[in-house]
């Protein structure tokens, strides 16, 4: 528009004093692997086009030390993250690289194509895999599909619906009808429930670029689309060390661990961090971090202390990453269990943490959560101090088994300057070994927004004559509220509500009216704002000037806003007045119903659900502990919230906790504690109301022995060094609860110390040292209840054998010929091993494959079995008829 308008000499002055100059500015200061640098890249590839000069196009392309390729390669996790961590600075990185695509793409060149290889050398990446990570990471903390503060986000505000600028051009570059379909069906999935969470349409000047009619350019149904049936699921990202174990609905417990890169200049000193939700409510939770001239930030919300992690000696940790060994989502009555490690947090001291989510655990949708964190000290005499730290909110309470004493000062703020921000810190002693079970907990209320009226509960003041419920002028439900004498009454007000309206698009009501007097009520919602004089809100005026009842349909965009309310990601309280500017009107007599709030796609605002927040229970039979319990800083750090930190002076620790929301009642009766008879061997008991449930978790098991567990599920996972072993008996249902026949194979090399079951194992001892088993398994296929399939003897002795002491199958001898048992000889120095498996015919015709692999810790004869039917010269033997 304005070139057109100018003289030659006007738009060779623009060219050279303003956009070349600059663009030679930006190219002096090279940036390198940042994300101004992908700003930078955007700003040169539009100045090369507009002033014709190719080279500054492929400058910010593929310049080997700062473009676009180089990004792609060296800035980007083969998981899609930006590798700075930061959900916040994710984003923003990805408009830069969004802008310099739509740059590109109006001059007929396209970005999406070009790959950079993986650092795991499996594949290569684009640039969609920037725009699927974050969708990945979603989960509807506080009523809206968002993300957790990480690293230097500021708050856990973002929400991907907030993102539709990005995700109109995923979805039409790789959707399910876009130019270049992704060929994943999951990619193609999340795009369409991104777009249905944002509503679609175009309301920016992005968006309405990247809208254009034009061939070269997205064009979109500005309609709303339909809700798509998707929900991010459990995922291990390794390359950004996130763990994120959740159900088949993330709305109801979601659980992440914090293992990977440090972040650089915006990480955090965080590693083994632990987040929980439930009900879409965060539990444990990152408080991201303030205004970087604030001392805050680089003093306390950068250090451990403000995260839900592991400290040594009172002191941040030093930077460090880790990696998940252990992940598994799918195992019985829909347990989730995981484990993390670190790097030294700091010299000579390393950790792990370890959880295992019990979804439902009462029947009442109640989760437990067991919390297995432990300090690794490789120094051989010294003790340290270790500190676990759990940040929740709401209201902290001794529940049983604490005496707090007040006005403690905190020796270890001389130390770090992290304990200094602490306020009215208390500190209670545990002694080790304590048969007394301990508790607390937060407890945060229910919060509302949509109301029918069927209770006054959370509105104040009540009147009893004129704010009451009515049952004689209804539009939903039983009841609705008669607001009547207005001059007495002039305002009912709800601060107990559901806070974040982000993802609100519309409000709707019923008003009943007597008189139509034109008197005015004003619906007020509250968003105040510490950095303003005055109060903020958002409000809307009714003038009464029709009878009985209306409907109203309000969008957000049709309330006034006074002075300067924080948004619609902060409602503090609705109020009905009668009283605001105006005076009330004696005659005036109105019933309310239905109030309702709503967003874009037409599903309603949900309330937060909380259940009452978190409880913890400490390990019954644990080290001496002391627990400090003090007011941590908030973000903004104008209000605190509760944390409760765990001390334990010792050479190695282990802190054990059972975590539970919602909080169980202060009178109910919980018994939890841990056992650690072997290295590397943990075993849980829970005993609550009635039912007795035991886990195990065995790990490291090249280093263990072990005998009589109980109730094996599965081994999960597995390295050269390490294995987990997890056994549950009890967990609210039958031991021998029908299950179906796990059809996948878990594989180990032959050299790993440890057994391994495809399929579903009750019982089994074995001891490494001997090289001895006795084993009884139970298989559940579909077809059958639980049957005995063997029982079988293993020694190292040369002369003794192998055999098949019982095999059935519903009932019946199992035909020798589907039983296979090879026993090999290790290489020199190496171990031995015996591997049986069975083929399982079903009902469906289907033959299932099973099987069961020992290994022992040292060498066994090679001498072949006496009882074996067959031999062979070389180290392994067949036996296929031993009964």
């Amino acid at each position: 528009m304005l070139y057109n308008r100018m003289t030659d000499a006007q738009r060779a002055m623009v060219e050279h004093n303003l956009l070349r100059a600059m663009a030679a500015t930006i190219k002096r200061n090279n940036a390198g692997k940042s994300n101004w640098q992908t700003w930078h890249n955007a700003a040169l590839a539009a100045v090369g086009y507009v002033v014709n000069d190719p080279s500054l196009v492929e400058h910010a392309i593929t310049d080997p030390t700062s473009g676009f390729t180089y990004q792609l390669q060296t800035s980007v996790s083969d998981d899609g993250f930006w590798w700075e961590n930061s959900i916040a600075y994710h984003f923003y990185t990805l408009q830069a690289m969004q802008w310099l695509l739509y740059v590109c793409s109006r001059q007929g060149r396209d970005l999406t194509i070009i790959t950079a290889p993986r650092e795991d050398g499996r594949g290569t990446k684009t640039i969609e895999d920037m725009y699927i990570f974050p969708i990945a990471l979603a989960t509807p903390l506080n009523s809206g599909w968002g993300y957790p503060a990480l690293n230097d986000d500021h708050s856990e505000g973002i929400s991907i619906s907030g993102q539709k600028y990005l995700y109109l051009f995923a979805n039409w570059q790789w959707g399910a009808n876009g130019r270049t379909p992704s060929g994943k069906e999951y990619n193609r999935l999340a795009y369409a429930w991104v777009m249905s969470l944002s509503g679609g349409g175009v309301d920016n000047q992005q968006q309405l670029m990247w809208s254009s009619s034009s061939s070269t350019q997205p064009s979109y149904n500005t309609t709303s689309p339909s809700i798509i049936s998707f929900t991010p699921t459990s995922v291990h990202l390794p390359a950004a060390g996130l763990t994120i174990m959740t159900g088949n609905n993330r709305t109801r417990d979601w659980a992440l661990l914090k293992h990977g890169p440090h972040g650089g200049y915006h990480g955090h000193y965080d590693k083994l961090e632990l987040l929980f939700a439930h009900d879409g409510v965060s539990i444990l939770t990152d408080y991201g971090t303030v205004e970087y001239t604030q001392p805050l930030h680089y003093n306390y919300f950068k250090r451990t202390l403000s995260h839900n992690s592991l400290i040594v000696d009172g002191v941040t940790q030093q930077e460090a990453s880790g990696a998940n060994e252990f992940f598994e989502t799918s195992m019985i009555h829909n347990m989730m269990v995981t484990s993390v490690n670190s790097t030294d947090l700091i010299p000579g001291v390393s950790g792990k943490r370890s959880i295992i989510l019990l979804p439902n655990m009462d029947g009442s949708g109640r989760t437990f959560l067991i919390d297995l964190l432990e300090a690794i000290n490789r120094n051989s005499s010294r003790s340290h101090d270790y500190y676990c730290v759990y940040h929740s909110s709401g209201t902290f309470q001794t529940v049983q088994g604490l005496n707090f004493q007040s006005n403690y000062s905190i020796p270890e703020k001389n130390v770090d300057p992290q304990w200094s921000y602490f306020q009215n810190p208390s500190l209670a002693t545990v002694p080790a070994n304590s048969q007394d079970i301990v508790r607390y907990s937060w407890t945060v209320p229910r919060l509302t927004v949509q109301d029918g009226f069927e209770t006054l509960a959370g509105w104040s003041p009540s009147y009893s004559n004129s704010f009451q419920l009515d049952d004689t002028n209804v539009k939903e439900g039983k009841y609705s509220v008669r607001w009547a004498d207005h001059p007495s009454s002039s305002q009912f007000v709800k601060n107990n509500i559901q806070h974040d309206w982000s993802d609100a698009s519309r409000l709707t009501f019923w008003i009943y009216n007597r008189f139509n007097n034109s008197a005015l009520i004003t619906i007020v919602l509250y968003s105040e704002n510490a950095t303003s004089t005055g109060i903020d809100y958002f409000s809307y005026r009714i003038t009464l000037n029709w009878l009985n009842w209306r409907y109203f349909n309000l969008t957000k965009s049709q309330f006034s806003a006074a002075r300067s309310p924080v948004g619609w990601n902060k409602i503090d309280s609705i109020t009905w007045s009668a009283a605001w500017s105006t005076t009330p009107n004696p005659t005036s007599s109105l019933n309310i119903d239905a109030f309702h709030v709503w967003r874009a796609d037409g599903t309603l605002l949900p309330d937060v659900s909380t259940g009452g927040g978190l409880e913890v229970v400490a390990d019954r039979n644990g080290p001496e502990r002391s627990i400090i319990a003090a007011q941590a800083p908030n973000q903004p750090a104008t209000s605190y919230h509760p944390v409760a930190v765990t001390k334990i002076t010792s050479h190695d620790s282990i802190f054990a906790h059972l975590l539970i929301s919602p909080p169980l009642d202060d009178d109910a009766i919980i018994n939890f504690e841990s056992n650690y008879s072997s290295p590397g061997v943990s075993s849980f008991t829970i005993d609550y109301g009635g039912n007795f449930t035991e886990i195990s978790l065995l790990r490291d098991i090249s280093d263990t022995s072990f005998s009589t567990v109980k109730g094996v599920r599965k081994i999960v996972s597995s390295s050269s060094d390490h294995a987990l072993v997890m056994h549950v008996s009890g967990y609210s249902l039958p031991f021998l609860s029908p299950l179906s026949l796990d059809d996948r194979n878990v594989g180990l090399a032959p050299s790993s110390p440890i057994i391994l079951i495809s399929g579903e194992i009750f019982s089994f001892q074995h001891s490494f040292t001997s090289c001895s088993l006795d084993a009884t398994v139970y298989m559940m296929p579909s077809s059958s209840s639980a049957v005995v399939l063997c029982r079988f003897d293993v020694s190292s002795s040369p002369s003794s054998s192998i055999f098949m002491a019982n095999g059935t199958f519903d009932g019946e001898i199992l035909p020798s010929s589907s039983i296979t048992m090879t026993f090999s000889s290790p290489p020199a120095g190496g171990r031995s091993y015996v591997s049986l498996s069975y083929s399982l015919p079903s009902d469906d015709g289907i033959i299932h494959q099973v099987s069961l692999y020992i290994a022992s810790s040292s060498s066994v004869s090679s001498s072949t079995p006496s009882s074996s039917a067959s031999s062979s010269s070389t180290s392994s033997s067949s036996l296929t008829n031993t009964t």
